[in-house]
């Protein structure tokens, strides 16, 4: 029996949308979270045409051919940057006219694989015994509606095709929200050898390798209490089950703690490693992670913060790669990334600054050639009150469904949240 997938059923309506743009052919991308039950999808991201495709499809000589793998999955790589945790990218979506059909399927594989490829390419994280490995591909018939879901086994490159269930429900679902904010004080040396930007980049990569092994053995207390992994997340659900007016507590507030490093007692002198720079990442790293509320697990809550705190930090580390190898190092400056907490709101503003350029995340028209923009909308001051905690009660979203747009980022939900958190590049060599 192939697996099921639950999806809410605004994924349903923006599928309806894009049948209207009478599009040769569109791809995108499917969010939502497995789990060993169940699996929900919970939205659906067009991938945005390059420019040098969008005459060719006006056109109309647009054929499956002209599909970019490798900017769908940069599309991925961007959009999995905003997701909280306990939300990733599910797979693939193709919605083609009749006559481009034949060659979806073919398509749909390749699309699904290099997906994953790219994703784990730069991932602070592993996955675990317990992770789903199957990853769904998603063909939709734009003139009759018809729907193929099939699901691949990513840990075998020559998997076959498996049948699975696509559903669509009006009801809302419930998930639970948990909090977390964790001090960052990472600071990571670079050699005499770490000349180029590869070299410099590798470094740093390595350095965040191992704060992120910290992070992995961390001891995590739900609501100020330790719990057994295998655990249920609320054990007063085992009680009074047969209450229907009783539910859980929506959001809960976790506190990471890290070990002090262990000191080699058969080590007498020092460790002196020469370098010519350094990166020093400080702050404090705000979280969030959604969890579907059926009776919860432990172990999954304790995936969902740590996986947002290495995927937050390292998709920071991201943004300051591409700045030096766009424009390079600065002699004698710093690079600085600011987040700053507009009021008590739940939407904050990101702003990264570095020399002689300014990124500001408010406006994605400034960098058109990339997939997905970093486009978050702050609310007024007068609507701090009521929004300053996100609550998701029985039958709520975890998501507010976007406009006609190809990114995520103007959800207020669907957010990586930093503050005060600075990085750092000192280096007068460089």
């Amino acid at each position: 029996m192939g697996r099921s997938y639950y999806v809410d059923d605004g994924v349903e309506k923006y599928f309806s949308k894009l049948i209207q743009q009478q599009k040769a052919y569109v791809t995108g991308l499917l969010i939502g979270q497995y789990s060993s039950q169940r699996d929900y999808a919970v939205l659906a991201a067009q991938t945005p045409q390059k420019e040098d495709q969008s005459e060719e499809t006006k056109s109309g000589f647009s054929k499956l051919e002209g599909i970019d793998d490798e900017w769908v999955s940069m599309h991925a790589s961007q959009l999995g940057h905003m997701l909280p945790g306990g939300l990733m990218v599910l797979g693939v979506f193709l919605m083609t006219s009749p006559d481009l059909s034949k060659d979806s399927q073919n398509v749909l594989r390749k699309l699904v694989f290099t997906v994953e490829k790219s994703s784990m390419k730069n991932r602070l994280w592993n996955f675990d015994d317990d992770d789903v490995s199957e990853r769904v591909t998603l063909h939709i018939c734009s003139a009759t509606k018809k729907i193929t879901c099939r699901t691949y086994d990513i840990n075998d490159p020559k998997s076959t095709p498996k049948p699975a269930d696509w559903k669509y429900q009006s009801s809302g679902l419930s998930w639970l929200t948990i909090d977390c904010s964790v001090r960052v004080d990472v600071t990571i040396p670079l050699t005499s050898s770490s000349l180029t930007y590869q070299e410099r980049q590798k470094s740093i990569r390595l350095g965040l390798v191992k704060w992120a092994k910290e992070i992995e053995d961390s001891l995590v207390l739900f609501n100020g209490q330790v719990k057994d992994k295998s655990a249920d997340l609320f054990e007063e659900q085992k009680k009074s089950s047969r209450s229907s007016s009783h539910y859980s507590p929506q959001i809960i507030t976790a506190n990471v703690l890290t070990a002090a490093p262990l000191i080699d007692s058969t080590r007498s002198t020092a460790l002196v490693q020469p370098c010519k720079s350094s990166l020093t990442i400080q702050g404090v790293v705000k979280c969030c992670g959604y969890i579907h509320s059926n009776r919860p697990k432990v172990k999954d809550a304790l995936q969902a913060v740590k996986r947002d705190i290495l995927n937050t930090i390292q998709a920071r580390c991201e943004m300051l790669f591409e700045d030096m190898m766009l424009n390079g190092p600065s002699k004698g400056t710093e690079n600085e990334s600011h987040f700053l907490e507009i009021m008590d709101q739940e939407v904050e503003q990101n702003e990264l600054e570095f020399p002689e350029k300014k990124c500001s995340c408010t406006q994605p028209e400034e960098r058109e050639s990339e997939p997905v923009s970093y486009n978050l909308e702050s609310k007024p001051v007068d609507q701090a009150n009521s929004s300053s905690k996100f609550l998701l009660n029985k039958g709520r979203r975890p998501y507010s469904l976007r406009n006609d747009s190809t990114s995520t980022a103007k959800n207020s939900s669907f957010k990586f949240s930093v503050t005060l958190m600075k990085l750092l590049m000192s280096s007068p060599a460089l």
